[in-house]
């Protein structure tokens, strides 16, 4: 289980509690709406004029090892100013902010009672809110520069002392042999390693109570524990929160932060899918059994999505306007313009600022981008020549979302979540080994660390249909098997077949020929793919518009079209080629000088390894592979 401690006001000193999260932002959970090309969204943020709080690194997945921190703010040591003299009367804003707080608190110990009404607890819960809100909104006014209480020196002592509380208790946590899994301004998670809860509390307060001796006018308390935790990225996570209902019992409810999920420019179905594979990670099976009931529920909504079986109104989108309908001055670009505007020329009601707006993605047999064919539900129910573009839904809502969560998850990637959805895998196979290949070239030396396995794990499988049965056998490694090793094709996959591939050497030197030259022709044949993937526009031709990240999609007009073959990905291909057929990379790599004469003997008897391995000069398989293979190699790196 893992405890979350949260710094909370000490009520003996009425001090103002310290601010969680990193803007307003993380409180309406939404993004702005950016006009293309034009207003403020367009231009440069300017620097932070002083350093914010700091969140500690976690390590994408579930909390197993301890998390590094990271902080890249610096600050002048001149502008923060002395802590105030304790002596001194307390100034206005403190006690306004001390009034706020303290209204809170009594607003939670509401929250606490036995039996209370579920919409009484809803409506506490949402002044509770308010009133955190208002509090923490004080600090916002301090660093604001056009605010009438704007003290720019507080502002940077309010987040140095945070910064420097955190630093300081992740350091005292971790004398005491826990894990830091995670921090984020003003509180910390622990791992601790144990599933017995009165341990779990017990140690819980034992850390309350270390920290606490060290401040008088802060308080440290335990915000919350975690039967399971998933974390994703900074301010990103999911988690089973445990409620203790007394007797040693006790209920989970399922708390997310900062998930695609919890947003409203999301359609139902996706935040359902979303919410099914959340679940199944935090829950207490297995690892292949959840990658299973993932795969089966994938499948099955993919296959829904394609009979028309799922409810029109799971595929709305809803987003808010943040003015009124016809002030934006990009409105095709934009989808809930569009359809708001449609709204307001039926008559009726009007949308202005502050309306959310719903609209749904359809075909109307244009090729225009998908943000410009957004309509009304209504429209889609009675115009004739529309239909809900299920291509989109699939690619662009329930695959990212489902993507994300289940990126730190071993066995499952976004090829394999397109083809359960039932999409084209081609598209995001190329997007995926693209995406690995930048991860790969911003690390110094990352290639050189990577293991063979690792390396040529986007490559296509070699593959030879034996001649004896028609059994078509992959190829991947020089090896094969587990404490005895043999070549890997020596034996037919097909058990009752008795031949030997390895017995053909001809055949599969042809084979390799085939496939490097198909591999090679491929590169050269120069088709460029819209990395956005409810565009999948497909060309040859290179456009005259281009961005920093490449030339511009001439289809949808925004994003970067990426090689369908890249050179980096010809090469490794050609490598792994070589790689699986260097009998003496592989013999040094996996025995020792004194085995190798045993594995000859034991292991390799006859001719099949004379033909393949030693007589390289004279064999047309080995000679032809390895000259044909080194060949291109250097071709794909020269650049021909």
């Amino acid at each position: 289980m893992s405890i979350s401690l949260k710094t909370v006001q000490n009520p003996k000193t009425h001090q103002n509690e310290v601010k969680s999260g990193s803007g307003p932002s993380d409180l309406s959970g939404e993004d702005e709406d950016i006009d293309s090309g034009k207003g403020k969204a367009n231009k440069t943020r300017k620097k932070a004029a002083y350093a914010g709080g700091l969140v500690l690194d976690p390590k994408v997945g579930e909390s197993q090892c301890l998390y590094a921190y990271h902080c890249s703010t610096s600050e002048d040591d001149d502008e923060i100013p002395e802590l105030p003299d304790l002596s001194l009367e307390m100034g206005i804003l403190p006690k306004e902010i001390r009034k706020l707080v303290e209204r809170r608190r009594q607003v939670k110990q509401l929250m606490k009672q036995a039996d209370l009404n579920p919409d009484l607890y809803l409506q506490y819960d949402i002044r509770q809110k308010a009133l955190k809100l208002t509090a923490n909104s004080m600090y916002g006014c301090l660093g604001f520069s056009f605010s009438r209480f704007y003290a720019k020196p507080l502002a940077a002592l309010v987040t140095h002392k945070g910064r420097e509380i955190l630093m300081h208790t992740k350091e005292m946590v971790q004398r005491m042999n826990l894990e830091v899994i995670y921090g984020d301004t003003d509180s910390i998670m622990i791992n601790t390693n144990s599933t017995n809860l009165e341990e779990v509390f017990k140690l819980g307060n034992k850390v309350k109570s270390e920290v606490n001796k060290l401040y008088k006018l802060l308080e440290i308390d335990i915000d919350g524990v975690f039967k399971s935790l998933l974390l994703l990225k900074k301010k990103k996570y999911a988690a089973l929160l445990v409620e203790p209902q007394g007797d040693g019992k006790y209920t989970t409810k399922q708390e997310l932060k900062g998930l695609d999920i919890v947003r409203r420019d999301w359609c139902d179905l996706a935040k359902e899918c979303g919410n099914y594979v959340i679940g199944q990670i935090l829950s207490d099976q297995n690892r292949d059994t959840i990658v299973e009931n993932i795969q089966k529920h994938l499948i099955e909504v993919g296959e829904k999505v394609a009979n028309g079986s799922i409810p029109l109104n799971m595929f709305e989108i809803h987003k808010s306007l943040t003015k009124d309908p016809q002030d934006y001055p990009d409105k095709k670009s934009l989808p809930h313009v569009h359809v708001a505007l449609w709204i307001n020329s039926q008559g009726g009601k009007k949308v202005k600022a502050g309306d959310t707006v719903s609209y749904v993605i359809c075909q109307d047999g244009s090729n225009l981008a998908a943000s410009q064919r957004a309509y009304a539900l209504e429209q889609l129910q009675k115009q004739p020549g529309l239909s809900l573009d299920t291509q989109y839904y699939l690619s662009q809502q329930v695959h990212p979302v489902v993507g994300r969560i289940c990126e730190p998850i071993e066995g499952i990637d976004a090829v394999l979540i397109a083809t359960w959805l039932g999409l084209d895998p081609s598209h995001f196979r190329a997007q995926q080994q693209q995406q690995r290949e930048d991860e790969g070239d911003n690390f110094l030396g990352a290639p050189a660390q990577l293991t063979d396995e690792e390396r040529y794990r986007d490559c296509e499988r070699f593959t030879f249909t034996c001649p004896d049965c028609g059994t078509k056998n992959i190829y991947n490694n020089v090896f094969e098997g587990g404490s005895t090793l043999q070549p890997g094709l020596k034996n037919c996959c097909h058990i009752p077949c008795r031949g030997s591939p390895m017995d053909h050497p001809v055949q599969i030197s042809n084979k390799l020929l085939l496939d490097i030259r198909r591999h090679i022709r491929r590169y050269y044949s120069g088709w460029l793919l819209c990395e956005d993937q409810a565009c999948q526009n497909r060309t040859r031709r290179l456009p005259i518009a281009f961005s920093r990240s490449g030339p511009i999609c001439p289809a949808c007009l925004r994003s970067t079209l990426r090689p369908e073959y890249s050179e980096k990905a010809l090469y490794n291909q050609l490598s792994f080629y070589r790689y699986i057929f260097d009998w003496e990379y592989a013999i040094n790599k996996v025995l020792s000088g004194e085995d190798r004469c045993k594995t000859f003997i034991t292991n390799y008897p006859g001719n099949s390894l004379t033909n393949i391995t030693h007589n390289r000069s004279s064999s047309t398989f080995s000679d032809t592979t390895c000259t044909y293979t080194h060949t291109h190699l250097t071709a794909a790196v020269g650049g021909h």
